[in-house]
């Protein structure tokens, strides 16, 4: 409020002032020093792998399964098979001999009026057939498998680990917190005697210690309950490797047991079969023995009756057909025995194609059962290689899901260690916070208004100024 003409009125002039401690501004100045050059640094990229790939186990098991073919069994057994069907078809279609008797004639007598006897001829016989004999033996085989290996988990660390961990760990601990404890004594102590006991200082380097001290029993803990872990999974990886050759050794023991069995029970079909094809040609032989017996006696019998004729008309012809009489009787003979060792032949010959026969159905369902053995065999190894390639793909997942494991816990430090300037820069920012630190103060004063010559001189040490300020730029 000014008065008239004079240089004596008074104006209102304000000032703030701050009163922040002299202690306190170069921690919030570093703050903020530290906050800009942090945040003007570029984005650190993390130039790691993220994601596992395959491992060479895996690799060699996929192209293993790619290449896998059907076993060299099945074509094996598979022309056995067909040679056995053709060769079982064509020793199948048998056709018996038919057994033809020498004509037996007698000489012509011309000489005498006696009449010829009648003629004698063999009968045709037609052999019988013997059937083939077969076995019915069938083997039934079980399907053995061996169960996959156990996963390790949380439960079986909880069961594999010590239970002795957490008191071998507490010693530590409480070690490394009676260190912590005398020294914090230790620096009560130095900050009493300098005077600045219960002050920020000893506030911060309070807070750090016990920030240490934290870390330090984390470091302990999670180094002593990793060792743990890794003992627990080198002991469960033993008892499974224990588990898995026991398993391998049953598979084993129990394939053996039923290929034992097989063998065994094909080889008494096998015996089965010889002894019935021999007993039937036993039974074909003595049916075609009493079959010609049968004929010879016939035979016989109508060379008795046509000898009882002669002998009629030899009693009035008795002299002169005597000496005729003898060769007669000496030519029919031989013709008879001729004739009958014709048939013998011919019966001897006929029994040998039908064991000849008998063998090839024998040699032919062999080779079928063999074919069946191959296909089995076959069978057997394709199952194999595909459980070998499971297990094989199981520990190579494994083995990818340990790499991947790593890998994260890498990210995770990366993260960590990024951030770790940030974390640091939060937490001094949350001490500074801390500080009792008084608000602004704003203060009024009163002064003098100037008359018009100090504005005037006042206005021309201003332009002075500026003008020096302007000329020295």
């Amino acid at each position: 409020m000014a008065k008239g003409g004079g240089g004596t009125s008074t104006q209102y002039v304000k000032s703030e002032t701050s009163n922040l401690p002299e202690y306190a501004r170069p921690y919030f100045e570093d703050l903020m020093q530290r906050s800009q050059t942090l945040l003007s640094q570029p984005y650190t990229p993390y130039g790691q792998e993220r994601v596992a790939n395959f491992t060479p186990q895996q690799q060699a098991v996929y192209q293993n399964v790619m290449q896998q073919q059907t076993p060299g069994q099945f074509g094996t057994a598979t022309g056995l098979a067909q040679a056995a069907g053709l060769g079982s078809l064509q020793a199948a279609q048998y056709a018996p001999s038919q057994f033809n008797a020498q004509m037996i004639g007698m000489p012509n007598l011309q000489q005498y009026s006696m009449g010829a006897p009648g003629m004698v001829q063999g009968g045709e016989y037609e052999a019988p057939q013997m059937q083939a004999a077969q076995t019915g033996y069938a083997p039934s085989l079980n399907y053995f498998q061996m169960q996959g290996p156990e996963a390790f988990g949380v439960a079986q660390a909880q069961q594999y680990m010590s239970p002795f961990v957490q008191a071998a760990l507490e010693p530590q601990m409480r070690e490394a917190a009676f260190n912590a404890r005398r020294a914090q004594v230790a620096q009560d102590l130095g900050a009493a005697r300098q005077g600045t006991y219960g002050g920020s200082r000893q506030l911060l380097a309070s807070m750090e210690r016990e920030r240490n001290l934290g870390q330090q029993l984390g470091d302990i803990y999670g180094r002593g309950m990793q060792t743990a872990y890794e003992s627990a999974q080198q002991q469960f990886e033993r008892d499974r490797a224990a588990q898995m050759q026991a398993g391998q050794q049953n598979l084993q023991a129990a394939l053996g047991v039923q290929q034992l069995g097989t063998d065994i029970g094909a080889r008494t079909a096998l015996a089965n079969l010889d002894a019935a094809s021999q007993a039937n040609v036993q039974n074909l032989a003595a049916q075609l023995q009493t079959q010609g017996l049968t004929a010879d006696q016939a035979l016989r019998a109508a060379l008795a009756n046509q000898q009882a004729e002669l002998t009629t008309g030899q009693q009035n012809l008795q002299a002169a057909l005597q000496t005729q009489q003898l060769g007669t009787q000496t030519g029919l003979q031989a013709l008879l025995a001729n004739q009958q060792y014709g048939l013998e032949a011919q019966r001897l010959a006929e029994q040998s194609r039908q064991f000849g026969a008998q063998q090839a159905l024998a040699g032919y369902g062999q080779a079928g059962q063999m074919g069946q053995t191959l296909t089995n065999i076959g069978s057997a190894q394709s199952q194999a290689d595909l459980a070998r390639l499971n297990q094989q793909q199981q520990t190579a997942a494994q083995q990818q899901a340990l790499n991947q494991q790593k890998l994260d816990l890498a990210y995770q430090d990366f993260l960590r260690q990024r951030d770790y300037p940030l974390e640091m820069l939060q937490q001094y920012s949350s001490l500074l916070r801390g500080v009792p630190v008084a608000p602004t103060s704003t203060t009024t004063t009163y002064a003098p208004q100037p008359g018009v010559a100090q504005q005037l001189l006042g206005t021309g040490l201003g332009a002075a100024s500026i003008y020096k300020a302007f000329a020295g730029a």
